[in-house]
């Protein structure tokens, strides 16, 4: 009897040896407990990257905008039409339709004191903020330049997935008429300048 006793203790030691020493499963239940932290870091990753592309696609836009439009001596509205409905080529491959806002001034500089004037604005979409006061110093008398604002929303999939929110992307650009010293908008070189809207 003190015999069998001591035998089934004995399996029982190298049992609970053999379970605490077995080393199989760590590797396991490591992957377990850091793969969501991994996971949620390369989203994170991806996220970040995805809205710096967004930025600068923003970016490049507002400047090519401004760059065609300098390029003319007179415009029409539906030339301005043709550059908005561009944007989803222009900005691909992100996909700005109905998520772009685009602003369009021309500002001249009259009488003795230079005063910035706004002589048309045409917008589609919602305005873009400007205070006339930041062209002031950009032109001599009785010339001007052309600001382009621009509003993108930009919405990931990523940040939807989890209930954020979307994105608002500003941007703004001005420059000088190549041609002439103001670009004409559906013949006349000053309008007012009250806001007009224009677009699809």
């Amino acid at each position: 009897m003190g015999l069998i006793m001591r035998v089934a203790n004995s399996l029982l030691g190298s049992r609970k040896a053999g379970f605490v020493s077995d080393r199989r499963g760590i590797a396991a239940t490591e992957f377990a407990m850091i793969a969501p932290a991994l996971i949620f870091l390369v989203m994170g990753v991806l996220e970040m990257s995805f809205r710096f592309r967004a930025s600068d696609e923003a970016t490049r836009y507002v400047h090519q905008v401004a760059d065609l439009i300098s390029r003319e001596n007179a415009l029409e509205e539906g030339d301005l039409t043709e550059i908005y409905n561009a944007a989803p080529h222009m900005m691909m491959p992100l996909d700005s339709t109905d998520a772009l806002d685009l602003d369009i001034s021309s500002v001249g500089f009259v009488g003795d004191a230079v005063e910035p004037t706004m002589f048309w604005r045409r917008v589609a979409g919602q305005q873009v903020d400007f205070n006339l006061s930041e062209t002031a110093d950009m032109g001599a008398k009785d010339e001007s330049v052309i600001r382009i604002g621009v509003r993108y929303r930009y919405e990931s999939v990523l940040s939807s997935l989890f209930g954020g929110s979307a994105m608002s992307i500003e941007r703004q650009a001005f420059s000088r008429p190549r041609m002439q010293r103001v670009v004409t908008l559906d013949g006349e070189s000053d309008d007012g300048g009250a806001i007009q809207y224009f677009g699809n």
